[in-house]
C-alpha cells in the first residue's frame, strides 16, 4: 500500500483482471480498425470508462437487433450473458467476441456441472445485477437468487442444493446465507465462487479501514460491487465517503481526519484512483502554505496540457542542433515546441474526448499547427513542404482507422511514429533548413533522437498501461508485454550509448559527446527506476521521463566551457 500525507491507498483498489481483460479486448479491436464496436450492455459500471469508450465509437446496446450496423462486432461484457441469449447472440449473424471474465465463466461452469445433475441452485447476490443474471441462466429453470440470511431464511427446503455467490459478493454474507440453507437440504453443496481479487479487496479493506478515520470508496455509483466495498467500510470506519471523482470532495472533509483509507471497486481505473489520492494529498499538504499549493496545480496543468513536454522538445533540439554544428536559431526552436505542443495536445484530446477541455484541447492543438506552418514557411518552401506533410500525418493519426491501413494498426506503432515526429521536428529540420544535409554526423544525430525519443515514449506507455488508461496495441508495451518491453528497452540504451560511442571515435565535437555520454546516466536511472518500480502515469512521471531532455540540454550548454 501507498502512504503519504497521512494517506493510504489500497494495493488492491482498481480493475480487477476479469475487467482489464474485457477493456483490452475491445482496445484491441478498436485499434485493429474494426468499426463499429457494440457491447452488450455497458461493458463495466463506471462513467469515466463508458464515457471514454463511447468516444472512440464502442458503444452499448441491450440486443443484436439494437446494432445499427450489422457488420459491426459485438462484444459480451465481462459479466457474461445467459446461455440463451448467448445462443441468440451467435445466430445474428455479427462477428461475436467473448469478454467474460474466466471467473464468472468459471462460476457459470459450477452451476451448470450441479443443475444436470439435479441439483437446484441458490445464488447469493444482487437480483437483478448483469452477472447474476448470467448465472440464473446456467441453473436450467432451478434457481433463486438471496441477498443474505434473511431471505434465505424464507426459501423451502431443498432436497439438493447448491450454493454459489455472485464473483464479488461480500465473503461473510455468502458463508452465513450458506449455512442457513444448508441447516433445511438434504444435500447442501457450496461452492465458493467468490473470485480471488474481491477476496483480496475485502480482507485488506477489513484490515486498513478499522484504522482509519475517513474512508474514501472510489467507483460509479451503479457499481454493485463498489457500493458493497462502501457499505463493508461503514461497519468499521466512524466515515466513509463514496465518490466517482474528485470533485465530489471539498476540503473540510479531507483535512481534519488523521489517518485517510482510500479504496475502490472493481470498475474503478488507476488513473480515477490517483487523481482522487493526488488530490487528496495536495490539499493536505498544503494546508497553510496556499501558494504552494498554487504553484503545485499550475505545474500540473502545465504537464497535462503539454507545455513541459514542448519544452522539452525544444531542449532536444538545442542538443540536436549542437551535435549537428549548428549555432542556436530561434525558428527551428520555435517550430518544434508548435510542432510537439500541436500533435500531443490533439492527440490526447481524441484520446480523452469524453472530457469537457477535450474539444478546446483539441482547438488550441490545431491553432499551435497553423502557428507551427507559419514558422517553417519562414525557413522555405522545402521546409514548409516537409513540415506540412507531417503535421498532417501527426493530426490525422487520431483518425488512422479511416485510412484502413494495416501498417497504422501494427502494434508499437505510436511509439515508432511519436519517435519519427520528434526525430524530424528536432533533429531534421534544423539541419535541413540550414542546407547542412551532408554534414557527417547529421544521420547519427537524428538516430540518436529517435531512440531517445521511442524510449521515453514507450516508458510513459509502460507508465500509461499501469494507471490502466484507454490505450490499445499501438502502445509498445501494450503489445509486446513486460518482458520484451524491458529488452526492447535495454537494447535501446545499448544502442543509444553506441551512437554516442561512435561519434567519440570520429572525433566529432568530443566535449559535447562526452558530457551527452554522461547525461544517458539520467535515461539509465530512469528507465531502471521505473521497469523495478512500476508506477501509474502521472506530473511526477511524466516530469521526471521528459526531465531527461532538460538534463541533456544543461549538459550540452556547460560542455562549451570545456
Amino acid at each position: 500500500m501507498d502512504k503519504d500525507q497521512g494517506v493510504i491507498v489500497a494495493k488492491s483498489a482498481g480493475f480487477c483482471p476479469g475487467v482489464k481483460g474485457a477493456i483490452d479486448k475491445v482496445l484491441e479491436l478498436e485499434a485493429s480498425g474494426k468499426k463499429p464496436i457494440y457491447t452488450l450492455g455497458p461493458l463495466i459500471h463506471n462513467r469515466q470508462v463508458t464515457d471514454m469508450l463511447a468516444a472512440k465509437q464502442i458503444t452499448s446496446v441491450d440486443r443484436p437487433e439494437q446494432a445499427a450496423d450489422k457488420n459491426g462486432v459485438l462484444v459480451i461484457r465481462a459479466h457474461g450473458i445467459t446461455p440463451a441469449f448467448r445462443a441468440e447472440v451467435l445466430q445474428s449473424g455479427m462477428e461475436v467476441v467473448d469478454a467474460t471474465c474466466p471467473l464468472v465463466k468459471h462460476a457459470h461452469d459450477v452451476i451448470s456441472q450441479y443443475a444436470q445433475q439435479g441439483y437446484h441452485t441458490v445464488i447469493v447476490g444482487d437480483s437483478g445485477h448483469a452477472e447474476v443474471i448470467g448465472l440464473l441462466g446456467c441453473t436450467q429453470g432451478k434457481g433463486v437468487v438471496v441477498s443474505g440470511p434473511e431471505e434465505a431464511q424464507k426459501l423451502p427446503s431443498f432436497d439438493k442444493v447448491n450454493v454459489v455467490a455472485q464473483t464479488t459478493q461480500k465473503e461473510s454474507v455468502f458463508f452465513e446465507t450458506a449455512e442457513v440453507i444448508k441447516q433445511k437440504s438434504a444435500i447442501c453443496q457450496i461452492s465458493n465462487t467468490i473470485c480471488h481479487p474481491t477476496k483480496l479487496r475485502q480482507s485488506e479493506t477489513i484490515q486498513m479501514a478499522k484504522n482509519a478515520d475517513l474512508v474514501i470508496v472510489v467507483g460509479g455509483k451503479h457499481s454493485a460491487n463498489t457500493a458493497r466495498l462502501a457499505l463493508l467500510c461503514k461497519e468499521l470506519a466512524p466515515a466513509v465517503l463514496h465518490i466517482e471523482t474528485e470533485e465530489e470532495l471539498t476540503p473540510q472533509q479531507v483535512l481534519a481526519p488523521k489517518h485517510i483509507f482510500i479504496t475502490a471497486g472493481a470498475s474503478t481505473p488507476n488513473w480515477v484512483i490517483d487523481q482522487v489520492a493526488q488530490w487528496v494529498r495536495h490539499t493536505r499538504a498544503n494546508r497553510g502554505f496556499a501558494f504552494m499549493g498554487m504553484l503545485q496545480r499550475l505545474w500540473a496543468k502545465g504537464v497535462s496540457y503539454s507545455f513541459y513536454t514542448a519544452f522539452a522538445a525544444v531542449a532536444l533540439t538545442y542538443v540536436c542542433m549542437k551535435l549537428e554544428g549548428l549555432h542556436s536559431q530561434i525558428k527551428p526552436l520555435l517550430f518544434s515546441w508548435l510542432f510537439v505542443f500541436s500533435l500531443t495536445t490533439v492527440n490526447r484530446a481524441f484520446e480523452d474526448k469524453a472530457r469537457p477541455a477535450g474539444r478546446l484541447s483539441a482547438l488550441t492543438g490545431f491553432i499551435a499547427a497553423g502557428l507551427g506552418l507559419w514558422v517553417a514557411w519562414q525557413m522555405g518552401g522545402q521546409v514548409f513542404a516537409l513540415a506540412a506533410a507531417f503535421m498532417a500525418a501527426g493530426l490525422l493519426y487520431p483518425f488512422r482507422h479511416f485510412l484502413k491501413s494495416k501498417m497504422l494498426s501494427l502494434p508499437g506503432t505510436k511509439d515508432f511514429f511519436t519517435a519519427l515526429g520528434w526525430g524530424f521536428s528536432c533533429a531534421f529540420l534544423p539541419a535541413f533548413a540550414n542546407g547542412m544535409m551532408l554534414r557527417k554526423a547529421l544521420y547519427l544525430a537524428i538516430f540518436y533522437a529517435v531512440l531517445l525519443v521511442f524510449m521515453r515514449s514507450v516508458t510513459l506507455g509502460f507508465t500509461s498501461a499501469n494507471k490502466d488508461l484507454m490505450i490499445g496495441k499501438e502502445s509498445f508495451y501494450k503489445a509486446f508485454g513486460f518482458g520484451k518491453t524491458k529488452l526492447a528497452v535495454a537494447a535501446l540504451l545499448i544502442l543509444l550509448t553506441s551512437v554516442l560511442v561512435t561519434l567519440l571515435l570520429i572525433t566529432w565535437k568530443p566535449a559535447l559527446v562526452g558530457m551527452l555520454l554522461l547525461g544517458n546516466l539520467y535515461t539509465i536511472f530512469i528507465v531502471i527506476y521505473y521497469y523495478s518500480h512500476p508506477a501509474s502515469r502521472g506530473v511526477k512521471e511524466e516530469t521526471l521521463i521528459d526531465g531527461q531532455f532538460f538534463v541533456l540540454w544543461l549538459l550540452a550548454w556547460l560542455s562549451r566551457f570545456i
